[in-house]
């Protein structure tokens, strides 16, 4: 029985020892509160996007402007 015990306080305390962590890492908050949200670099809009709508644009408008009679290079 005695080499039985330190296993047996170790099972039984690991459950509970478990619970107390998982409480402490919610930091005992009760309120549902909303928190505001923290900007993410995700959320912004990349700058390289508007520039390569800008240079598609370009791109079109100048096969428009391009004279009929000249071959295509694709």
């Amino acid at each position: 029985m005695r080499t039985l015990l330190p296993f047996l306080l170790i099972v039984l305390v690991c459950p509970l020892m478990m619970i107390f962590m998982m409480r402490g890492m919610h930091g005992g908050h009760d309120d549902h509160t909303e928190q505001p949200k923290q900007p993410s670099l995700f959320d912004q809009p990349d700058p390289r996007d508007a520039r390569l709508a800008e240079l598609e644009r370009e791109v079109a408008e100048l096969r428009d402007a391009r004279e009929p009679s000249e071959p295509s290079r694709r």
